[in-house]
């Protein structure tokens, strides 16, 4: 990911407080920043990845800092008039520029993926923020006197002017209580989220007395309740339909990697191994090597593994022996447990992060950008009742609940038996 941050701040400068908030962010990659108007900053350290974070339309006032991997680029490129020679040369960042100049505040309905960016408009003295659907990248913000702070990271927002570290005591208390990660709020009463699915405008206007007022508002622009539904079918039609979008989806994102830059997650469960599968037939396609796999399973010493791992570790290997992938095991060391000790523990699922942190290491020591995972698998594909469940037991509602999981069992078998089986064969 790039990492993003900016500042307002209500009587100039803060050239010193954006290099500062840059400093934070130093493991991103080199930093960028511009300066379009008296008193705005905006920064970025972007990733090897190659397509430029931060761009400008100069004529237009326009100034734009963006994380952001944009999918259905075609049909974007189709509703903005991109022409077709041209599309490969234009970042993610400059199509969400060239969306604003289209849609303005209606742009995230037209953008598809993952993003966090926030633009400056000169000439209405206006800062437009804006998450994805689900908040795949994050994006935190703060608002001290007549100014506002953003970033990707809290650490970068506790750094600049006027931000304090006062701890929001009653996030603090039902996280310990029941391990909830706010939307909204985070473990600093100064330091707010921007939910996902939302966009939030921050205007600077002069008020009657000569001083400059600030004025904020927060939309939220999707709901998953709104999404369109699919007309009912058989199973094998579903089943078709979603081999398409889970194909669909590993492309968009193997666009702009390296050759040999590609990994993946391999668990030996449904959700990864579907990844891996179709990630390795993509490569092919395209004359190029399969992803090499990450798993969290430890590195086999001279005993087997446990009776309860078995069937995983084969389940790898037959993966890998199918497609022909390199599969990279990790062990964790004593540090990094002390590691993921001192993390924030407002993450979701932190206690998972020890094998993510190991799995990452050793990606970006054999040169992988881009590591393709199967997390949310579960909850949006197969459905294993994640955190739903739970909701119906707090309220309740047995006889929901009992029906489910009726119908999880059934789903669960047709999903392995059309969707998954047929790519592992």
């Amino acid at each position: 990911m790039t990492a993003i941050c900016g500042i307002r701040t209500a009587g100039g400068g803060g050239k010193a407080a954006l290099e500062a908030m840059l400093g934070t962010l130093a493991g991103a990659g080199p930093a960028r920043s511009a300066w379009p108007q008296a008193g705005i900053g905006l920064g970025c350290r972007e990733t090897a990845i190659g397509e430029p974070a931060l761009c400008a339309d100069d004529a237009a006032g326009l100034t734009l800092v963006a994380d952001a991997r944009l999918d259905d680029r075609n049909g974007l490129c189709d509703a903005l008039g991109v022409p077709v020679a041209e599309r490969r040369g234009v970042a993610d960042a400059q199509l969400i520029l060239r969306a604003w100049s289209r849609w303005g505040r209606d742009c995230p309905n037209h953008l598809l993926g993952d993003y966090a960016f926030a633009l400056w408009d000169a000439r209405r003295h206006l800062l437009f923020c804006a998450r994805d659907h689900a908040g795949a990248r994050p994006f935190y913000y703060a608002l001290p006197k007549d100014g506002f702070v953003f970033a990707s990271a809290v650490e970068s927002i506790l750094g600049a002017p006027d931000v304090g570290d006062a701890l929001d005591e009653a996030v603090v208390a039902t996280h310990l209580a029941s391990r909830h990660c706010s939307d909204s709020r985070t473990f600093f009463a100064a330091v707010c989220k921007l939910p996902p699915g939302h966009a939030l405008c921050v205007e600077w206007a002069p008020s009657a007395n000569g001083t400059v007022r600030r004025k904020t508002s927060l939309a939220r622009y999707w709901r998953p309740e709104l999404a369109p539904m699919a007309e009912p079918a058989a199973d094998d039609e579903y089943a078709e339909q979603f081999r398409h979008l889970l194909a669909q989806a590993v492309r968009d994102r193997l666009r702009g990697c390296d050759p040999g830059a590609v990994g993946t997650h391999l668990s030996g469960g449904l959700d990864s191994s579907s990844i891996a599968v179709v990630a390795a037939r993509e490569l092919r396609s395209q004359g190029r090597s399969p992803p090499l796999a990450f798993s969290w399973l430890p590195q086999l010493g001279h005993a087997p593994p446990k009776a309860e791992h078995e069937r995983e570790y084969a389940l790898v290997d037959a993966v890998c022996a199918q497609e022909g992938i390199e599969v990279v095991h990790g062990t964790p060391s004593a540090a990094d447990f002390l590691n993921v000790l001192g993390s924030d523990g407002a993450l979701p699922g932190i206690h998972l992060h020890i094998n993510e942190e190991i799995a990452q290491r050793h990606a970006a020591a054999r040169g992988v950008r881009a590591l393709l995972s199967g997390w949310g698998g579960d909850e949006c594909a197969s459905f294993n009742g994640r955190g739903h469940w739970q909701e119906l037991l707090l309220h309740g509602r047995w006889r929901k609940l009992a029906d489910e999981f009726r119908v999880q069992d059934a789903t669960a078998l047709r999903f392995l038996a059309h969707v998954v089986l047929p790519l592992l064969h």
